[in-house]
C-alpha cells in the first residue's frame, strides 16, 4: 500500500510510524525543508492515504489532495477504546491547561498523558503506552482538518485574533477551532471562557456547557460540589487561576470531585516559557513569557501583574494590532522596549500613545541590555513579545532559552562586581 506525508516535522514522523504499523510499506515524504524529501510542488494526488501535517496550508497548494487525513486522526484510531479524551484548544493558555489537567488527573489516580501540540504528539502517546486518559492540546491547524475524532470533554480557553497571516479573518480562524465541537460526546462537557463572542460560536452544542469567568480573583474557588484554596496554588498570575479552573472542571467531569480538593493543586508545576521566573538582579525580577506569541497572550500576561513591569515586545509580526496594548501598557508598565522584525511597527504604533518611555532595539540581546539599564528595584522585566519568534529564533522555546541565557550573563557579571 502506498501513502504520502506532506510535512515531516514531529507530527509527520509520528504519522509515518502509525502508517507503517497499519501496513503501509511505500511512503513518500514531501517537505520543502528536508533535503531527503520530495518537494511539495511535486506532489501528485495518486496515493491510497495522504497525511497532511498541521504546518501545511492546503489553500496555498495548487496540487492539494482531495482526500486526506491527519496524524491526530491516525492516532485516535489507535487509542484504547476505554480511554478518555480531554481535548483542549483556544488562542492562549491551552498548553498550561493541558499540563495542569494531566497532573491533577494523575493525582486522582488516572494514568494521564499531556500530548498533541505539546510534548509528545498524540501519535507518540497512543503507540507508547495504554493511558487511561489522553489530554490533547490542539491548535486551529489541527482542529480545522478533523473528520474523525471523539472527546469526553472539550475546553476552549478563549478566542482572540491569531494566525491572521494564514486565516482570512477572525471568523475564519474561529471556524477551525469550533470544528472540534462536532466530536464532543453528547454526554460530554464543554468548558469555555465566559465571553460573548465565544458563547455565540459554541451555541450549536446542545450538551453541558460550563463557563469560566476570566475575571476570577484569587481566594477560594468554589464550584459547588468541590472547592480549592488558591493561596496554596504555586503558579502566579490571575490568568493562571483561570487556567486552574479549566483544569479542575475537566477533571471533575471524569472523576467527580467532592469537597475540599486543595491537596490536588498545592504542588502543581507550570510550563517553561510561560510567565516563568528566571532571576532577580538588583531587586528586579526577570520573567520569561516567550510563549506570548500574540497580542491577546501579552495582554493577559500584563494584566496579571500587580507590580510595574518593563515589557519587551517584538519578533515576527503576525499581523497583530499593537494598539490593543495601549491601555494595559499605560496601566501596568514602567517602560516598553520594541525589538526585532516587528520593532519598527510596534514603535510607530505606540509612540505618542503611551505615557511611559518607549525604546527601540535591533536584537533581543540589545533589548535585554536596555531593560537592565532602565529597570528599577521592585519592578519586573518581562519578555512577552506578542509576536512569533521566527525573525531571530527557531521557535518560542529557542527565544525563551536565549532570553534566560542573556539574563544569566548579566546576573553573573553583577555577582563578580
Amino acid at each position: 500500500m502506498k501513502a504520502a506525508i506532506i510535512g515531516y516535522g514531529k507530527s509527520g514522523k509520528a504519522a509515518e510510524n502509525i502508517l507503517r504499523s497499519n501496513g503501509f510499506t511505500d511512503i513518500d515524504i514531501f517537505d520543502d525543508g528536508n533535503a531527503d524529501a520530495k518537494k511539495i510542488a511535486d506532489f501528485k494526488d495518486e496515493y491510497e492515504k495522504v497525511v497532511v501535517s498541521p504546518g501545511i496550508d492546503l489553500r496555498k497548494m495548487t496540487n492539494a489532495p482531495k482526500e486526506y487525513t491527519s496524524e491526530i486522526e491516525l492516532a485516535h484510531s489507535k487509542k484504547p477504546a476505554d480511554a478518555a479524551v480531554v481535548a483542549i484548544t483556544g488562542t492562549n493558555g491551552k498548553s498550561t491547561v493541558t499540563t495542569l489537567t494531566s497532573q491533577i488527573l494523575k493525582k486522582c489516580g488516572v494514568e494521564a498523558v499531556a500530548c498533541g501540540n505539546i510534548g509528545l504528539t498524540y501519535g507518540e502517546a497512543v503507540t507508547g503506552w495504554a493511558f487511561g486518559c489522553y489530554v490533547v492540546e490542539l491548535s486551529s491547524f489541527q482542529t480545522g482538518v478533523l473528520k474523525e475524532f471523539s472527546a469526553d470533554c472539550v475546553i476552549v480557553t478563549n478566542l482572540a485574533e491569531d494566525h491572521l497571516d494564514r486565516y482570512l479573518d477572525m471568523d475564519d480562524y474561529a471556524g477551525d477551532k469550533m470544528n472540534l465541537l462536532k466530536f464532543l460526546d453528547k454526554d460530554g462537557r464543554l468548558i469555555i471562557e465566559d465571553e460573548e463572542y465565544l458563547e455565540k460560536k459554541v451555541s450549536s452544542y446542545k450538551g453541558e456547557i460550563v463557563k469560566i469567568d476570566s475575571e476570577v480573583i484569587e481566594g477560594k474557588l468554589d464550584f459547588g460540589t468541590f472547592y480549592v484554596d488558591t493561596k496554596k496554588f504555586p503558579l502566579k498570575g490571575k490568568h493562571n487561576i483561570v487556567n486552574l479552573s479549566f483544569a479542575l472542571l475537566a477533571v471533575d467531569k471524569l472523576c467527580g470531585l467532592k469537597g475540599d480538593v486543595t491537596h490536588l493543586i498545592d504542588d502543581l508545576r507550570g510550563l517553561e516559557h510561560r510567565c516563568e521566573h528566571v532571576a532577580i538582579i538588583k531587586g528586579v525580577e526577570y520573567i520569561n513569557d516567550s510563549k506570548g506569541t500574540n497580542i491577546h497572550s501579552t495582554l493577559t500576561a500584563l494584566k496579571g501583574f500587580d507590580e510595574e513591569v518593563v515589557v519587551i515586545l517584538g519578533g515576527k509580526d503576525k499581523n497583530g494590532d499593537f494598539s490593543e496594548l495601549i491601555d494595559v501598557i499605560n496601566e501596568k508598565t514602567a517602560s516598553v522596549i520594541a525589538y526585532g522584525g516587528a520593532g519598527e511597527k510596534i514603535y510607530k504604533t505606540l509612540d505618542g500613545a503611551i505615557r511611559v518611555p518607549l525604546y527601540k532595539a535591533a536584537r533581543l540581546e540589545d533589548a535585554v541590555a536596555k531593560a537592565f539599564e532602565v529597570a528599577e528595584a521592585g519592578q519586573k522585566v518581562v519578555l512577552s513579545p506578542g509576536c512569533a519568534s521566527f525573525d531571530q529564533h527557531r521557535s518560542f522555546e529557542h527565544r525563551g532559552t536565549h532570553f534566560k541565557e542573556l539574563v544569566e550573563e548579566i546576573k553573573n557579571k553583577e555577582e563578580v562586581r
